[in-house]
């Protein structure tokens, strides 16, 4: 399975489905492509949902699925506010 990290502004952030199993996807902006991605983890879905698109600049690490989706496995925001440091950079240094 091969790892790739990826930087680039967050977009059309979804929830795709939040029972059992919280799944969202979104798509990453990069310079050279946009990323389709999915997030699995609950602790960081429920963190991506607290960006707002089109604003954050994020760095990401995952696999792509059969469907070259980005599986997200972590993820960092690269220029927060003070809300986004508080509430969610703060909680992804616990969960790493």
């Amino acid at each position: 399975m091969d790892k790739n990290n990826y930087v680039g502004i967050v977009d059309k952030i979804k929830v795709i489905k939040s029972f059992p199993n919280m799944l969202v996807r979104f798509t990453l902006h990069t310079v050279d492509t946009d990323i389709q991605c999915i997030v699995c983890k609950k602790e960081l879905a429920n963190l991506l949902l607290f960006l707002d698109n089109n604003k954050y600049e994020v760095a990401v690490f995952g696999h792509a699925n059969l469907r070259k989706q980005l599986i997200v496995e972590k993820f960092m925001v690269r220029n927060p506010n003070s809300f986004i440091h508080e509430f969610v950079t703060k909680t992804l240094s616990k969960t790493s």
